[in-house]
């Protein structure tokens, strides 16, 4: 995906929510049906809290609207189906509300029999003792695996024909017949993020991490790179959760980097981090800068190491700016680290303490020169002093073999 048209998006999907309540135009009659909820049947009120789910604005709902769509949630959550109970409560839950009753599956839809009992006739009555006053017990939640996995399985089938409200009933259910099963929230998410609803898939991907185990925390980091979760990289807790960071490309070393400017987007694309924006450095470099805001130090270092940066100059971003890592590329051609605070400031190196410093170096070449040929003299001349030496001893062993004993 181009860099513009990945800017453009995560901008037509920040502007989106805040541009139109879809609502207004998708609503039909529903708010009529809720009103008049108590003569509605269970199929007309799933097809409202459907659309609600998919069109309303949960930010723009008063309290007005929260108290007259509570009771025809609460209605479809008791009379409904499983999958009905599902997105009742999920309704209600977005709005701060709760059901009047919980129940733990779907209201039956044959009523002659509950439990292995016969309900069509008045029970006899029973009598039982008074009991003492004890806390309820704790009902552990039972879990379905062979209905989460054929529910997830119904809601890839949807989702891949484009039947998105469909697919998203089914992940739901998913999700609450086995709350161990990550891939259900990863792909409601996804839902979420198609429908242009933000904040519940930033809920569910939260819900995914908190499972802590390692597929979650696989497909969290998936999703960082994932195509579908683009039009989140701009939301702060999705960035937050998954570690992506809006990355922009600058270009310091003129047009004949252009090439490898471009081969480095595609790398990171590649590599699950996609580039936002690619543009020219007002300022030519001859090392490359890598500008990081506080907290994506990690991405920043991630992406050096991506690109095969080597030694670069880190910064910290300062300024207002829609990035989280900026990329200065400087000349390729130079090798040598130079001053940083001159590049830092668009200036030129002084010539002055260049010659210096070369100055001072050639005299330190020099006085090293001259010291290793002092070195070398005293050792010629402490080798010409030990074979003189040993000249005179044998010189002197020679005058005592030549005297005459004494008569």
């Amino acid at each position: 995906m181009r860099p513009a048209i990945v800017l453009s998006v995560l901008t037509l999907f920040a502007a989106g929510p805040a541009s139109a309540d879809r609502w207004a135009g998708k609503k039909g009659d529903c708010e009529e049906v809720f009103r008049a909820w108590r003569t509605q049947s269970v199929d007309r009120l799933r097809d409202c809290v459907m659309t609600w789910e998919m069109y309303r604005d949960i930010s723009k709902v008063d309290a007005d609207q929260r108290a007259m769509v509570r009771e025809p949630f609460d209605k479809l959550y008791q009379e409904g189906d499983k999958r009905d109970a599902v997105m009742a409560l999920s309704a209600l839950k977005k709005l701060g509300l709760r059901p009047t009753k919980l129940r733990n599956e779907a209201a039956p839809r044959d009523d002659r029999e509950r439990d292995g009992r016969v309900v069509d006739r008045d029970p006899p009555p029973e009598v039982r003792k008074v009991q003492p006053v004890t806390a309820a017990p704790v009902v552990e939640r039972r879990v379905d695996a062979a209905e989460a996995r054929a529910a997830y399985q119904r809601g890839i089938s949807f989702f891949k024909s484009g039947q998105l409200p469909e697919a998203l009933s089914e992940f739901l259910i998913s999700a609450d017949a086995d709350p161990t099963y990550p891939q259900p929230l990863y792909m409601a998410a996804q839902t979420y993020v198609r429908l242009r609803k933000a904040a519940p898939a930033v809920e569910l991907l939260a819900r995914m991490k908190a499972l802590n185990s390692g597929l979650a925390r696989q497909l969290l980091f998936q999703a960082a790179s994932d195509q579908g979760f683009l039009p989140l990289h701009g939301v702060e807790a999705f960035k937050s959760l998954t570690g992506v960071a809006v990355i922009q490309l600058l270009n310091a070393s003129g047009p004949e980097a252009d090439k490898a400017i471009r081969d480095m987007a595609k790398r990171l694309e590649k590599a699950g981090m996609p580039v936002a924006s690619i543009s020219a450095d007002r300022t030519r470099r001859e090392n490359t800068y890598v500008y990081m805001k506080p907290g994506y130090e990690q991405q920043g270092e991630r992406v050096r190491r991506e690109l095969n940066l080597g030694l670069v100059h880190k910064r910290a971003i300062d300024w207002p700016s829609e990035f989280d890592v900026v990329v200065a590329y400087g000349s390729p051609v130079k090798k040598e680290w130079v001053d940083d605070e001159a590049e830092k400031a668009g200036k030129a190196e002084d010539p002055k303490k260049k010659e210096k410093e070369d100055e001072a170096r050639q005299a330190a070449e020099d006085a090293a020169k001259a010291k290793e040929d002092m070195k070398k003299k005293l050792q010629m001349l402490q080798m010409l002093q030990e074979m003189d030496a040993a000249k005179d001893a044998e010189d002197g062993a020679k005058d005592t073999a030549n005297v005459l004993p004494p008569p």
